[in-house]
């Protein structure tokens, strides 16, 4: 009788030792109460989801060992990072620019400019060093204006020792390219 008590016993054991922690979602967008309603009347600038390495563009949370990629065993992004990070920066983008329309969806009409970012090279390190190299390109619909184009090299330092800390610390750095974008192209 005690015996037919223990199998059960055993085999729940050995399932529960086995069970995984469950998977964590996070992003890097913006915290909803950050956006700004749009204007009407209002030039419109429209953002491309942001280009990206293939290997970078999934919900894997990635840290770079050498040549090697460790993925994170319980930790997603929500949505793929370009959305994320294009998101992102089309939040801080119309924080930085309230004169105008900042979207990331493809407008009806024709819009003022359309600005297309590549993110060309980004590292998360073991170390905790975040790093981005970025080209932007601002090209008007008026062929009478310039386009302009402009490129970044920037570095974050930070905790990578969970998740949440990986996400804080790309949210840093997708934040600082906006800031960079922001300041290389003219207010119109």
């Amino acid at each position: 009788m005690k015996t037919r008590q223990l199998i059960p016993a055993i085999a729940l054991g050995l399932l529960t030792g086995c069970a995984s922690a469950p998977v964590q979602f996070y992003t890097i967008a913006p915290d909803p109460g950050a956006a700004l309603p749009a204007g009407t009347g209002m030039a419109v600038v429209y953002v491309p989801r942001i280009v990206m390495p293939d290997y970078l563009d999934t919900q894997d949370i990635l840290v770079r060992d050498g040549s090697r990629l460790i993925r994170s065993s319980n930790g997603r992004w929500a949505s793929r990072l370009s959305q994320s990070a294009t998101d992102l920066i089309v939040a801080r983008l119309s924080q930085d620019w309230p004169q105008r329309t900042i979207t990331a969806h493809s407008p009806l009409e024709p819009p003022e400019s359309r600005l297309s970012i590549t993110i060309e090279r980004m590292d998360l390190t073991k170390q905790g060093q975040a790093i981005l190299l970025a080209s932007w390109s601002d090209l008007p619909s008026d062929d009478a204006r310039p386009a302009r184009q402009g490129r970044a090299s920037l570095s974050v330092q930070g905790s990578v020792a969970d998740d949440a800390a990986k996400a804080a610390l790309l949210q840093k750095l997708f934040e600082q390219l906006a800031d960079r974008i922001a300041s290389t192209l003219p207010q119109r």
